[in-house]
C-alpha cells in the first residue's frame, strides 16, 4: 500500500467523521480530509516543480490553515483551496 493510498484512506475517514457530525472544538474535519486528499495527489510528483504542483502545494497549505481554524476576514479558506486545486487541474490539462 502506497503513501498516496494511505492519505486517501485518511481523507475518507475524515469525511465520514464529518458526515456523522463528529467534531473537535475548532478543527474542521472536511478541511483535514481535503488536505490529505490534495497531498495524496502531489506527493508523488515532488521531484519536479511545475505550476500545477505549486498550486496544489498552496491548496494544501490553505486547507491546513482552514483545518486548524484560522480565518481571514470573511474569506472562506476551503473555497480558496478548492479554487487553487481546480486551477492546478485546469492548468495541467492546458499546459503540459
Amino acid at each position: 500500500m502506497s503513501i498516496e493510498n494511505i492519505l486517501q484512506i485518511i481523507a475518507l475517514i475524515a469525511f465520514v467523521l464529518a458526515a456523522i457530525g463528529f467534531g473537535l472544538k475548532k478543527v474542521d474535519l472536511i478541511a483535514i480530509g481535503l488536505a490529505a486528499w490534495v497531498l495524496s495527489f502531489f506527493i508523488g510528483d515532488l521531484g519536479h516543480f511545475s505550476l500545477p504542483i505549486i498550486l496544489e502545494i498552496l491548496a494544501f497549505i490553505v486547507f491546513v490553515l482552514a483545518a486548524i481554524g484560522w480565518k481571514y476576514k470573511k474569506i472562506g479558506l476551503i473555497g480558496v483551496g478548492l479554487a487553487l486545486w481546480v486551477g492546478a487541474s485546469l492548468i495541467g490539462l492546458v499546459v503540459k
